[in-house]
């Protein structure tokens, strides 16, 4: 439950704010957004088959990020 509350939290307030993404930072956000799914959809299986760890989740959220910003800066 904790989870969904954040998750509508984020949106009200992403939309209330309308941040402005700086514009050297625009090309990264679409990648960084994926590898970010990637990372939760990853906790969810493991979360499924049993075998989650926060600390794997954590790890593997950080690392696929700055990753695919490294990507898509190369």
């Amino acid at each position: 439950m904790i989870v969904v509350i954040g998750i509508i939290a984020g949106v009200v307030l992403g939309i209330v704010t309308q941040p402005d993404i700086p514009p050297a930072l625009q090309p990264y956000l679409p990648i960084a957004v994926i590898a970010a799914l990637d990372a939760m959809v990853g906790a969810l299986r493991a979360h499924l088959d049993g075998m989650f760890s926060d600390r794997v989740f954590i790890t593997s959220f950080i690392f696929n990020v700055l990753v695919a910003a490294l990507i898509v800066f190369i």
